[in-house]
């Protein structure tokens, strides 16, 4: 073995030898191998080809594994995270053709900006706040509900139906992909236990009464984004009357015209002028209260006003930390880019259950690798090229020397080896 191959193997046995056995330990660490190495599409012919060591059947035989990439996850990351990290959840379409993939369907794809034909795919993310860094910990795919053949459309007449009573909202019955992500974080919180872990992060689609009870419900506290057309309230804080049920609901709020009490933050660029609010708001659409941050945006050159409401159902947090953990979910989509990229989450010709599930995962967990082994390194800047750039120079340095019968002197080779493949990598080691 050469230098980057040594801490693959490394990090694999040392992280992993106590919860899987040893066959699945040294297939996985071939795999890993032959994808950092390899060029072009990333498929299971591709993987056989570049590994050597197992044939193509070997390979679908692996990928048929029921394999619990939750715990190979954790256990190889959890080492390397701070104490600050927060939970972050998204999905990712990835195009397929034909019909014969399981899952397939028409799923919007943000990339394109509308609806195409392949499959969804929710991953879960541990992000390090410190570091500001993404760790795939799950993925699994999602898939739309089938109407049935007999099933007749129903039309719903306009208004509540008569005699309907009202209901707790903090009651309601979780369906659909709130259902699902209150099930997977389940079970993320029986695997990593850790005890720092109180936020969960998601985009503006668990900006409702259902995203909210979905996360509160297994005791984490929810952080997204409201759509800019909610309507908030602030709490009534007049007098009472005597008689009847008691007002909740203050003066409706308008974003354009905020009491400069509530204002924290004021920052100018240019003709634009940026305030961030802070305030305590309700909605009668969404059980209890929000804390709620207004960022509006006055363009006085174009006189226009644009703004956007981020909330936290934890009454105690700071402006500056909603903003910022909201922002670090978009880390999670690095995740994404380089596993299409690199990894081949967006190559892969499976069409079983299994196997489409398994080699999504594996694409995700590359990304843990890759940037683990950067980090045992100790090279400098992170590029996954640069890392793929160096183990394949490595693999042809190893063909090379094996054809001459020659040894390899680990030391010598590993300088050899970053000038051969420094006319690749973004970022260059040597002057």
């Amino acid at each position: 073995m050469i230098y980057h191959e040594k801490k693959l193997h490394y990090l694999i046995i040392t992280h992993l030898a106590a919860i899987i056995d040893k066959k699945f330990l040294k297939q996985l660490e071939s795999i890993s191998r032959a994808i950092l190495s390899m060029r072009g599409r990333v498929t299971m012919l591709g993987i056989s080809r570049w590994s050597e060591e197992y044939s193509y059947k070997t390979i679908e035989r692996f990928f048929d594994k029921k394999v619990d990439w939750l715990k190979i996850n954790w256990n190889l990351i959890k080492h390397s995270i701070g104490k600050e990290v927060i939970l972050v959840a998204d999905e990712s379409t990835v195009s397929k053709s034909g019909k014969s993939t399981h899952g397939i369907g028409y799923f919007y794809s943000g990339l394109q900006g509308r609806a195409i034909p392949g499959i969804q795919f929710l991953s879960f993310s541990l992000v390090d706040v410190t570091t500001r860094r993404a760790y795939p910990l799950l993925s699994k795919q999602l898939k739309k509900k089938k109407k049935k053949e007999n099933e007749e459309v129903t039309s719903h007449k306009v208004g509540r139906p008569i005699g309907s009573k009202n209901k707790n909202s903090a009651d309601i019955r979780l369906k659909g992909l709130f259902r699902i992500v209150n099930w997977y974080i389940r079970i993320i919180q029986r695997v990593i236990n850790i005890d720092t872990l109180q936020y969960f992060v998601y985009d503006g689609a668990f900006g409702n009464n259902a995203g909210i009870q979905a996360v509160t419900r297994v005791n984490l506290h929810l952080i997204s984004k409201l759509k800019r057309n909610s309507n908030l309230f602030f709490k009534f804080t007049g007098e009472q009357k005597e008689r009847g049920r008691p007002r909740i609901y203050g003066e409706l709020i308008d974003y354009e015209n905020i009491d400069e009490k509530y204002c924290k933050k004021t920052t100018i660029d240019g003709d634009i002028e940026t305030k961030i609010y802070k305030l305590e708001a309700l909605s009668k659409k969404i059980s209890g209260t929000l804390n709620t941050i207004v960022i509006v945006s006055k363009n006085s050159k174009m006189n226009k006003v644009s703004h956007t409401i981020l909330f936290s159902t934890d009454l105690n947090q700071e402006y500056q930390n909603i903003i910022d953990y909201y922002s670090l979910r978009f880390q999670i989509e690095f995740n994404f880019r380089d596993a299409k990229q690199y990894f081949g989450l967006e190559d892969f010709m499976n069409i079983k259950k299994k196997r489409v599930d398994n080699f999504a995962n594996l694409s995700m967990f590359m990304n843990n690798v890759s940037y683990l082994v950067h980090k045992e390194s100790g090279v400098s800047d992170y590029s996954v090229n640069d890392m793929k750039s160096l183990f394949m120079a490595e693999k042809y340095a190893h063909e090379v020397l094996k054809y001459y019968d020659k040894k390899v002197d680990d030391i010598l080779m590993h300088e050899a080896i970053k000038h051969i493949s420094e006319f690749s990598m973004i970022h260059r080691q040597t002057a």
